[in-house]
């Protein structure tokens, strides 16, 4: 029974972001084919040679075409200056500035490569000691005593808590992020068994500590 819950929820983890997908894209054809195929419907060759689907279809491509030019301009000189301007324009406006400044940052997160937003998978105590969390490393200057980490909640870990952890405290994981991700959305039950193991040594390493034997460096 154990082993069926997993293959369940490893099914359900397989399933659910390509039903999200498939409903984000279906969104976004539904809000081109409201707002663009009219306009596409006004030219007389295209309304009369080409199906509905097919100038919904335009629009969504018409779309993407769009959004790439603007990331062509955007990493030109002239783009950088124009959208510079255009966000110091922003900056001034009482109460838009703060929505603009938001939602820039949370889409920085959510479009960035993992790689670059979650830098590593790391446990440390909290939120008091002998209770161990699971957390990703965001940001890790070297000439700084603490690391920030993101600590998401299970099973939504797009929110979550901002921590300042001492380096000494954090114990990195070999674990990717990819798999770290998978763990919290499970809630734990799905863990492979070397990341147990790894899990475990990080715990006997804190134990170990406790009893002020000699403990590890930080690392598992």
């Amino acid at each position: 029974m154990s082993r069926l819950r997993q293959h369940l929820i490893t099914g359900l983890l397989t399933v659910t972001p390509v039903a999200i997908t498939g409903w984000i894209l279906w969104r976004f054809y539904l809000v081109v084919d409201n707002a663009l195929r009219p306009l596409l419907e006004r030219i007389v060759f295209l309304r009369e040679s080409v199906p509905p689907f097919l100038l919904t279809l335009l629009g969504v491509l018409a779309s993407l075409l769009l959004l790439v030019l603007i990331g062509v301009i955007t990493r030109t000189l002239i783009g950088v200056a124009f959208f510079g301007l255009f966000e110091r324009i922003i900056d001034r406006i009482p109460v838009i500035k703060g929505i603009f400044r938001v939602t820039k940052q949370i889409s920085e997160v959510l479009l960035a490569d993992n790689r670059k937003a979650f830098r590593h998978v790391a446990m440390f105590e909290y939120p008091r000691r002998g209770i161990w969390s699971l957390g990703f490393v965001t940001n890790d200057d070297p000439d700084r005593e603490t690391v920030h980490v993101f600590l998401p909640t299970t099973p939504n870990p797009t929110s979550g808590y901002m921590l300042l952890v001492p380096r000494r405290d954090m114990h990195i994981l070999p674990m990717s992020v990819e798999d770290g991700i998978r763990l919290i959305i499970s809630g734990g039950a799905v863990v492979e068994p070397d990341q147990g193991l790894s899990m475990e040594r990080v715990l006997a390493a804190g134990i170990v500590c406790d009893d002020g034997a000699e403990g590890g460096d930080g690392n598992a």
